[in-house]
């Protein structure tokens, strides 16, 4: 398996997150061992020391959004000197958790999480990896899938990349033959509007999905939104509920279609 092919640099560094991506890229590479034959891993705190900053690198994955100016600095420091820069995860991609806290007070939030606010320095907004520096290529997920981010290493190595496939996951429910919970048990579900790749975790145990892959916003509008949003509704999803969900899994579909939720 890929043999001749010329080693590459590899770094992944994380922002603000919970580090579950960063678990995911050490199961890829422990399941694909011969992997590590390939990449010289110049920086991952998860597994190595922090060593001096690297003069280049051919592939740099991102954990996390930016919710501090010295994220933002970091960021656009790899960026120089990364030849290909994928975002990883939903947080990267689409800000994550941190975006709950979009529209609310910074202060008010640091001072109900933290015992000592005053010493937290962070931005007022929350922004996914995109919103400062170019990207490359985008993985979604929370956390990623590890196959993804396998088959995106055996690829890059090779000299060519994954082809994305946009699709919901009810896409992956009909190949799996999951009964659609929406459909048959009136269970609220957002698998219609959320980009596939878990495997449909959660609708093959009976449950709707979370939208933890984040928004298909790509091809989502207001009156789209707006539709389904009431759908849910009928099926007993309170406004509060998709509101939260759509912030943190799809920062862009919230900052643009907000006024959707507040009717």
């Amino acid at each position: 398996m890929l043999r001749g092919f010329e080693v590459k640099t590899l770094a992944i560094i994380k922002l603000a997150s919970c580090s579950g991506c960063l678990n995911q890229v050490v199961r890829a590479l422990a399941s694909e061992e011969k992997l590590l034959n390939f990449y010289n891993i110049v920086l991952f705190d998860e597994i190595t020391e922090r060593l001096e900053m690297p003069k280049k690198i051919d592939l740099l994955l991102i954990e996390g959004s930016t919710v501090t100016r010295e994220q933002e600095e970091v960021v656009k420091k790899f960026r120089e000197i990364s030849d290909f820069v994928v975002a990883m995860g939903t947080c990267a991609v689409q800000g994550g958790v941190q975006a709950l806290r979009i529209g609310d007070d910074v202060e008010k939030v640091k001072a109900y999480v933290y015992p000592n606010p005053e010493h937290i320095d962070v931005n007022k907004d929350v922004k996914p990896v995109d919103n400062v520096i170019s990207v490359d290529m985008f993985i979604p997920g929370c956390p990623v899938n590890h196959e993804a981010i396998a088959s995106l290493l055996k690829k890059f190595v090779s000299e060519g990349l994954p082809i994305a496939i946009p699709e919901s996951v009810c896409s992956e429910c009909k190949r799996k033959g999951i009964v659609c919970v929406m459909v048959a048990y009136g269970i609220p579900c957002l698998g219609p509007i959320t980009i596939g790749g878990c495997g449909a975790i959660c609708p093959s145990f009976g449950r709707g999905c979370y939208g933890c892959f984040g928004l298909k916003d790509f091809d989502l509008d207001n009156s789209k939104l707006k539709m389904f949003a009431q759908q849910l509704k009928d099926l007993g999803m309170d406004n509060d509920r998709f509101e939260q969900t759509v912030k943190a899994y799809s920062w862009k579909t919230w900052s643009k279609y907000q006024n959707v939720y507040h009717r």
